[in-house]
């Protein structure tokens, strides 16, 4: 048994999980449609089932739990008859001398409950688990749990796992999925807001091979290959009511127990992607925006893999589209799918200069470079800039000051840099702190100090952990950056090849230059996100 989808839904309701207006619509869209209520809720808010049974928890004072990432204690598992706990789906987990906690799908079965507590002679602590959690946790934990065989690699079950890892990864707002065969069978974890999470699966070892062969075959690749590594790529549809669909990137790698495979979720938001959505402070946004409707010059986003600079350069070019312009890209691989701009990815006989250099023949007004990996690249670029085209692209660099060294270590001549460079804009993504439960405090005496609010009694907030965030307490990711707009005495200064730090404290001083560091602490003064998060990716210069 399990809490009923009304109660979820009301309880859903009761934690401002949903909004009441919001609810009525979608009853009538899933009446229309002869959807399940809690799929199409699911589909619109982006979240996971569990999501609902946490608020349920909630609203009843008890606690949520994963039962699968805890080990009961064999002897207490040995007091409770299997058939009850598969029929009624319980599970205790943990004992004290005083009580026993067991895990539940449904806390208002008092029959149950009261069942229990008679058999194991102590009073019964009840929290809140998903049905389908617990199922795989009585699988794993109970004596006699039905094995995957033969049945479970028909093709049919294949494509429904699949679907399903696919579909909690879309509501989770994973950014990536591994699949990885370990000695238990297959484990599956979705990063999330850059952090993993393991998504549980009672597969067994010819249950992963089976899916890690679905999906190579979806991505054209060789299923008969499993010692070398291949990438590859699809396109995949979830069905109503979640109704997208995305591309996806696929990489495979041999391991010492069979093959792994990671798979990149690629613009899933490219119709929601504007440059407001991205988190630039208000000074900021006014520099960018002016610097990319210049008809000529550089613009370059820096940051490690996976810090949004694709997303930034997209936001960009969204904003600039129109029929007056011709846009043209050269990525690898093509993460956002764009109208009325030609893109062109990168392979074994595309590279990006060569790429590059053939679309200076389309008669092109901007550029899009995926990324700037060597000399020929960037010399190719930037006199394409100095030749009367605005030109994006990426770099990897820590600082923004830092992207000028680099061109010059790469061989790009100073003045070249100097004459077309408008702007560079170093980026780190931080976690959202979530709205529905993050928690004010006063800062501390050096946290205040950090925060460059020495003296002063301010406020922080910190994450605790909601249904709304799955009790992660951060929903959702924010752009922190670093940006460097050039003038002429700056351009006049690098093209000169003055060092690093001097272009620094002169940009500094001038006003062009904002540090990561600051922009971060606007942001945590705002409750947007934690000090913690800050000090993951940005240091505090003096």
């Amino acid at each position: 048994m399990a809490i009923s989808v009304e109660q979820l839904i009301d309880a859903s309701l009761r934690q401002h999980l949903i909004e009441g207006e919001v609810l009525a619509k979608l009853r009538i869209d899933a009446r229309r449609n002869r959807s399940d209520i809690l799929e199409v809720i699911a589909a619109h808010y982006r979240l996971p089932v569990s999501a609902f049974y946490q608020a349920a928890a909630e609203l009843r004072g008890l606690s949520f739990v994963n039962p699968i990432n805890l080990t009961p204690p064999a002897s207490l598992l040995k007091r409770v008859p299997q058939a009850l706990a598969r029929r009624k789906l319980v599970l205790p987990i943990a004992e004290t001398d005083d009580w026993v906690q067991v895990a539940t799908a449904d806390p208002d079965d008092r029959a149950t409950l009261d069942a229990l507590q008679r058999l194991l002679s102590k009073p019964v602590q009840a929290v809140v688990a998903e049905p389908s959690s617990l199922n795989v946790a009585l699988n794993r934990h109970l004596n006699g749990a039905p094995q995957s065989g033969i049945a479970a690699t028909v093709e049919t079950d294949l494509i429904a796992m699949l679907d399903n890892i696919l579909k909690e990864a879309y509501l989770r707002r994973a950014s990536d999925i591994h699949l990885a065969q370990e000695e238990s069978g297959l484990r599956v974890r979705l990063r999330v807001d850059g952090k993993l999470q393991d998504y549980h699966t009672d597969a067994d070892g010819i249950v992963a091979n089976g899916l890690i062969s679905r999906v190579k075959v979806l991505a054209n690749l060789d299923i008969a290959e499993q010692r070398e590594p291949q990438d590859g790529g699809m396109s995949y549809r979830l069905a109503a009511p979640i109704d997208t669909e995305f591309n996806i990137r696929v990489a495979t790698a041999p391991t010492r127990l069979g093959e792994r495979v990671t798979m990149r979720l690629l613009g899933q938001e490219a119709q929601n992607l504007t440059l407001p959505l991205l988190g630039m402070a208000e000074n900021d946004m006014l520099h960018f925006r002016k610097a990319i409707r210049k008809p000529f010059g550089m613009i370059l986003l820096t940051g490690p893999t996976g810090s949004g600079k694709s997303t930034t350069l997209f936001a960009a070019l969204q904003e600039i589209n129109n029929p007056e312009l011709n846009i043209m890209t050269v990525e690898n691989p093509i993460e956002y799918v764009m109208d009325g701009i030609s893109q062109i990815q990168t392979g074994p006989k595309v590279t990006f200069a060569g790429a590059l250099r053939s679309l200076l023949r389309h008669d092109p007004d901007v550029l899009m470079v995926g990324e700037i990996r060597d000399e020929e690249t960037a010399d190719v670029a930037l006199k394409a800039a100095m030749t009367g085209h605005l030109v994006f692209s990426t770099l990897h660099t820590n600082t923004a000051v830092g992207t000028i060294s680099r061109l010059a270590d790469i061989g790009c001549e100073p003045y070249l840099i100097g004459s077309t460079m408008n702007a560079v804009i170093a980026q780190r993504l931080v976690r959202k702190l979530c709205p529905h439960c993050r928690k004010p405090r006063t800062a501390s005496a050096d946290e205040a100090m950090q925060l460059g609010q020495e003296g002063k009694q301010i406020t922080v907030y910190e994450p605790v952990g909601c249904a709304a965030c799955q009790g992660k307490g951060y929903r959702g990711r924010l752009g922190l950056y670093e940006t460097l707009w050039f003038d002429e005495s700056l351009s006049r200064m690098v093209s000169k090849a003055t060092g690093e730090e001097e272009l620094e404290a002169y940009a500094v001083s001038s006003g062009n230059l904002n540090r990561m560091w600051d922009d971060g602490t606007v942001k945590v003064l705002a409750g947007s996100t934690s000090l913690s998060e800050l000090q993951n990716v940005a240091i505090k210069k003096h």
